[in-house]
């Protein structure tokens, strides 16, 4: 999975339109996207604009808080 952001309001309408509608898109916050490397591809085709974000220790962090719940003591 790639993460990325749109470079313009504009593009991330139409970006998300692209692959929402073609392939598979999940959206976080803070206007990033997780997709797949070959649907790059999508955007590119339709000169839809994007950087990608490298990820970072926060981020996987803050999925593995999800994933892996604290236990409760009963």
């Amino acid at each position: 999975m790639v993460r990325i952001r749109f470079c313009s309001y504009d593009d991330e309408i139409n970006g998300y339109y692209v692959l929402a509608t073609q392939a598979s898109v999940r959206s976080l916050r803070g206007g990033i996207f997780e997709v797949t490397q070959p649907r790059l591809a999508l955007l590119d085709q339709n000169g839809i604009k994007y950087e990608v974000i490298a990820p970072t220790e926060a981020a996987l962090n803050d999925a593995q808080a999800v994933r892996n719940p604290l236990t409760v003591k009963l």
